[in-house]
């Protein structure tokens, strides 16, 4: 079989600051590039000019999804890769991508779409990575749905119920979740009152339930934001693993901030026997019970998420659970119960760990001996 062909398609509004980034990152894997420009009163339709992009001016109108489908209707490729602009391919990974989709067996399984890793940077140096859906075959069914949040599986979903999704190791760098870039455009504000609309129309539409719950807990709006989640967790056909994950976490979370600690922990330790791999939330149990006094139980638990490691790839989260992160906060707990020879091994082995400088865990002191299995990989995280 031949090359496939790759059409980049984007919507932009005032980011020339990104755009030359994100447009050079892609433009040597991509055989034509489209920008929908939603209003920008900046340079953004000009830069995208000068990288040879068909440029759409399309006025806005309250929906992510009309506007992403505009530029999906002038895609002449074989398949459509989409990125916002305040994101980056990795430029070493990104031919991957073209020496894939050349590959037989992507037509022998039925391939669809093909996720991507997504490196999330927060404030304070973290990162959360995440496997997105940003590739997908160029076929007149597959439009996006949603007024914000914009989702393309479900669509796919319903018309390829057969078709499956591949999995390449391409790294998207994005750091449009950063406070300082959240206040440039006022993005929670402007997506909970879009959500808000959504919900209105569609008020069983999962996505809005679950993208709205989010936002409010980014704005502190923990009661209301609470009752969404609520909602996607007591429904979840349909909503993918990972935003499932997510929608747990934001839970605990919430529950937390409004000091209701029990029902933190019993929340959270049914959240755990639904996706005991993965690690984090035994973290935010252990801070239930630290909260409630309870810190041998919190020590316990988090010699549970040590024993299980890091969470496998397909889980969304922050790289450090399950390995250095854990022993550094069981070394605070062992601490707190003035255990100073198991708190000084946990902060020895959260120092080594997060260095490389170890990769598994035999036996330690002061916690009667346990055995616990290798750890998987080496993260950073602060």
């Amino acid at each position: 079989m031949g090359t496939p062909s790759i059409s980049l398609c984007m919507i932009v509004k005032n980011e020339e600051p990104y755009l030359v980034q994100c447009l050079s990152s892609a433009r040597n894997i991509v055989d034509e590039i489209i920008v929908v420009d939603t209003g920008s009163t900046d340079r953004s339709a000009a830069i995208a000019g000068d990288f040879g992009a068909k440029v759409i001016h399309w006025p806005w109108d309250d929906s992510f999804s009309n506007a992403r489908n505009r530029g999906l209707e002038e895609a002449k490729c074989d398949w459509i890769l989409w990125l916002d602009a305040d994101e980056v391919l990795d430029r070493n990974e990104a031919p991957r991508l073209k020496e894939v989709l050349t590959q037989d067996s992507i037509e022998r399984q039925q391939i669809e779409g093909i996720e991507l890793l997504l490196h999330n940077y927060l404030d304070g140096g973290r990162v959360e990575r995440a496997y997105v859906l940003r590739l997908v075959r160029n076929r007149p069914a597959y439009r996006f749905e949603g007024r914000v949040h914009e989702q393309i599986l479900p669509v796919m979903l319903k018309h390829t119920p057969n078709g499956r999704m591949g999995r390449v190791d391409v790294t998207v760098y994005h750091d449009g979740h950063l406070t300082r870039n959240l206040i440039r455009q006022d993005k929670v504000k402007r997506n909970i009152s879009l959500l808000r609309k959504a919900l209105e129309e569609h008020p069983s539409y999962w996505p809005n339930h679950y993208y709205l719950g989010a936002e409010l807990f980014r704005a502190n709006e923990l009661e209301e934001g609470l009752a969404h989640l609520n909602t996607v967790l007591a429904h979840p056909e349909g909503v993918p693993m990972y935003l499932m994950v997510n929608a747990h976490k934001y839970r605990t979370l919430a529950l937390g901030m409004m000091k209701r600690y029990e029902e933190m922990v019993e929340k959270c330790s049914a959240s755990i026997a639904e996706f005991p791999a993965f690690t984090e939330l035994y973290h935010y149990k252990a801070q239930g019970l630290v909260a409630l006094g309870r810190l041998e139980q919190a020590v316990h638990v988090l010699q549970e998420a040590l024993s299980v490691g890091p969470a496998p790839e397909e889980y969304p989260g922050m790289p450090g659970y399950g390995s250095y992160l854990t022993c550094f906060a069981l070394g605070q707990c062992l601490a707190a119960c003035e255990n100073e020879l198991g708190a000084d091994w946990y902060f020895t082995l959260a120092s080594l760990m997060d260095s490389g400088t170890i990769t598994a865990i035999t036996k330690s002191p002061g916690n009667g001996g346990e055995t616990y299995g290798p750890i998987a990989s080496m993260f950073t995280h602060p």
